[in-house]
């Protein structure tokens, strides 16, 4: 005889859920996995920014890492560095950045390093519009590379196949990056990680504690191994692979003259979103100054450095122009370039000194 929901007692040890019941249990499952792990995740993670601090090159594309040392650095200093591998320091260990330069000078740290190496200002919007909220009301230096200008690909406005920094930073549906080439899944799986905070949590989860493997792979090559007990939620993200300076300039690595077409500003599509980077940052309360980066004069041809000079002068005057402090960087001797853009050890030692006295004759702060 069969056995009706109805005949079992009240009273009966079993728990019995109907259609309603379960969609419901469902439901609040998944949002206490989808939500409220990575909200508990956010709160709970600690990070430490140890002396001479600079993001780890190796955790560079962890984004929700990134979003945890904005908002410890904002509580550290209150002047903070934006830009890309030249504010980073290439070339350079932690001790010779820009910012430690300018900390020796300062006899304190005071200055704080948020560059990320290869941030383009395509890539750098999305970065502070999902990743750096808590960056408000502090004194920004915002380093500009012309760099990023010198060739239609370099500036993603061109067509044909070239590398791509940071592409999951990328906008992943406006096709006209004609130069990126994403496939549907690689754009989805990036959109999802910004929409939802899970895939960004399992991408840090697999960056930081399992050697940027998905967990099948993971557990086949560590079997019996717990994967839980690797988790911390207390991380040092200082960059550590950078054991030594480098010095080997441009033209001992054999570097060619370059002749570069260097794009129009009306064109850029990098200079568009550069503009959109310095918006993001004033709207949220913040002193910005713009750092016009120079670029190595010795390894450039005639034709070549007149347009680059006369690049770097008219975007100083278009941000003058709107009210925004630009400062012009020096262009350095031929043997403290490592390579088109990026100082060595000494090229550093000049920009903080320079910087130094180019503030304090303005009667600003630094």
């Amino acid at each position: 005889m069969k056995t009706r929901l109805k005949d079992i007692p009240a009273n009966t040890n079993g728990l019995h859920l109907g259609v309603r019941e379960l969609l419901f249990v469902l439901i609040v499952a998944v949002a206490l996995v989808w939500g409220g792990l990575p909200f508990w995740h956010r709160h709970a993670l600690k990070v430490t920014l140890d002396k001479d601090f600079r993001f780890s090159y190796a955790l560079r594309d962890d984004y929700l890492l990134y979003r945890a040392t904005v908002k410890q650095a904002c509580q550290e200093f209150d002047t903070l560095f934006l830009g890309d591998s030249v504010i980073w320091g290439m070339y350079v260990r932690n001790d010779s950045t820009l910012t430690a330069c300018l900390n020796r000078a300062a006899g304190e740290e005071k200055y704080g390093n948020l560059a990320i190496d290869g941030l383009h200002p395509v890539a750098m919007e999305t970065l502070l519009r999902n990743y750096a909220g808590d960056l408000r009301g502090k004194k920004v230096y915002l380093y500009l590379n012309p760099l990023w200008l010198n060739t239609p690909l370099y500036d993603l406005s061109g067509e044909g196949e070239t590398s791509i920094n940071h592409p999951r930073l990328l906008p992943q549906f406006d096709f006209s990056l004609k130069c990126y080439h994403g496939t549907l899944q690689e754009r989805c799986n990036a959109q999802r990680e910004r929409l939802l905070d899970f895939y960004a949590l399992l991408h840090h989860w697999r960056v930081c504690f399992f050697d940027n493997r998905d967990f099948k792979s993971w557990i086949a090559k560590h079997p019996g191994e717990n994967p839980l007990s690797l988790l911390r939620m207390e991380i040092s993200p200082l960059e550590e692979g950078h054991s030594s300076n480098s010095t080997v300039d441009w033209y001992e690595s054999g570097i060619a003259e370059q002749d570069w077409p260097w794009m129009a500003l009306e064109d850029s599509r990098q200079w568009r979103a550069f503009l959109q980077c310095l918006r993001i940052l004033q709207k949220r309360g913040n002193d910005v100054t713009v750092l016009v980066g120079s670029i190595n004069p010795h390894m450039q041809t005639a034709e070549s450095l007149a347009k680059c000079r006369a690049l770097r002068e008219e975007m100083q005057g278009r941000l003058t122009k709107d009210g925004v402090s630009a400062i012009l960087l020096p262009e350095l001797p031929s043997e403290e370039y490592g390579d088109a853009s990026h100082p060595l050890a000494a090229g550093y030692r000049r920009l903080a000194d320079f910087l130094v006295v180019k503030v304090a004759c303005s009667d600003g702060v630094l």
